[in-house]
């Protein structure tokens, strides 16, 4: 318990991370979650070594690393941090804080919690120049992230500085068949929304958009 408690108060010494003024450059972003990241590894190596732990002392680093990855974010950065509120794990679900796990039982929540923190740290760039294009040309796409602002242009045109996150896209054209689909600018890579319209007359479904590298 003692040991547990020591490796919490360290996290939380860190504090809030670039409380004092907003982070805006990504590279003052990746380095405070490469940060986060390190200190969640250290936090939790205990667990691997084969002991059980009350589940309210994992508790207790999920959710103080949950709110360093935010502290790491700016506010405009809505989608982003989005994500990281929908998919970093916040606490072990349907647990008492008192009861002993083990890693039959966080084992799920460590290996969650870290392919996050991996994925977000090897970002090249939170943001990113989408070009939305469609065949035939003229398409008005609409990405919705689950928070932010709803983004439109037509095709084929460019979104600049979008955050990653998880969106929404709608592809709509006259004398064709709408197009939606879900587009996750953290796990997925590229830098162009390709869609090809289906005629509203065809039989044939709507196909969803590729994301891939614009040449």
């Amino acid at each position: 318990m003692e040991r547990s408690a020591i490796a919490l108060s360290l996290l939380l010494s860190f504090g809030p991370l670039y409380s004092q003024q907003p982070v805006s450059a990504d590279a003052q972003i990746a380095s405070s979650i490469r940060r986060t990241a390190d200190q969640f590894r250290w936090s939790t190596r205990y667990y691997y070594q084969g002991y059980a732990y009350p589940a309210g002392e994992l508790d207790s680093i999920l959710a103080v690393t949950r709110q360093q990855l935010l502290d790491s974010l700016p506010r405009e950065a809505a989608p982003l941090r989005a994500y990281v509120l929908e998919n970093f794990p916040a606490s072990i679900p349907n647990v008492p804080h008192n009861k002993q796990i083990d890693m039959r039982v966080c084992g799920p929540y460590l290996a969650s919690a870290n392919d996050i923190l991996n994925s977000l740290k090897t970002i090249s760039a939170y943001r990113l120049d989408l070009i939305v294009d469609s065949t035939p040309a003229g398409a008005l796409f609409e990405l919705t992230p689950a928070t932010g602002d709803k983004l439109t242009r037509a095709s084929r045109g460019t979104l600049s500085n979008v955050w990653r996150g998880v969106y929404s896209y709608t592809v709509v054209m006259n004398g064709e068949k709408t197009i939606t689909g879900t587009l996750n600018l953290v796990r997925e890579k590229g830098n162009l929304l390709r869609c090809t319209l289906t005629a509203s007359s065809s039989t044939a479904t709507a196909l969803p958009c590729e994301l891939t590298s614009a040449p």
